[in-house]
């Protein structure tokens, strides 16, 4: 890694004095995690993973719940509700094996879209990348997910096709020209002028 890993927990500061937790993904989240993805709308499913499922096969959460964090890593955002934690939304990143790309996708609960998560995981997602020293962020997103391609335009994402399945768009953004310059554990929605 070229810079220094950034703290993995921290919290987001949410519009309206609201706020989420960002930490990584553990072995002991599998329940955590298969109930926010069986909470999604399955439309959100569908964006999410490209497929229809109801949850994840058991072996794609094992291999979430133990990557590799030296190139890879997945996050949960977490809230209190009622004096609960409930996660929702989370992300993922992986290093290319070149290394200069962190290839990464996120997903935000139907009911805490619209209120900033969304672009302050990707704020997030983007600061890991550059402290992991990856040069470019690239997502495959379904051309028919307008809003994250909205997400992915507002954050300076460019947009291009994907050869091999022609119902995904490929989205890119340089790092070096990442208008995100402060470290990652002091990221609010305030500071970045635009809101997912």
């Amino acid at each position: 890694m070229t810079r220094a890993q950034p703290s993995l927990v921290h919290t987001l500061g949410l519009a309206a004095g609201k706020c989420a937790t960002s930490r990584p993904i553990g072995p002991r989240d599998a329940g955590v995690l298969q109930a926010y993805v069986r909470g999604l709308s399955p439309e959100s499913r569908y964006n999410r993973f490209f497929g229809a499922l109801y949850e994840l096969p058991p072996a794609e959460l094992d291999r979430v719940l133990h990557l590799d964090q030296k190139y890879q890593l997945a996050l949960l955002a977490e809230t209190h509700i009622g004096g609960a934690p409930v996660v929702i939304g989370e992300a993922r990143f992986a290093l290319t094996p070149n290394r200069l790309e962190g290839e990464f996708a996120l997903s935000i609960a139907d009911d805490w879209r619209g209120k900033g998560l969304g672009t302050l995981l990707m704020a997030d997602i983007e600061c890991r990348a550059r402290s992991f020293g990856a040069r470019y962020l690239v997502g495959d997103v379904l051309r028919s997910n307008a809003r994250m391609k909205a997400l992915a335009r507002k954050m300076g994402f460019l947009q291009g096709d994907v050869p091999r399945d022609t119902r995904l768009v490929r989205i890119v953004k340089a790092l070096t020209l990442s208008l995100v310059a402060r470290p990652c554990e002091t990221l609010t929605a305030s500071d970045l002028a635009i809101a997912a």
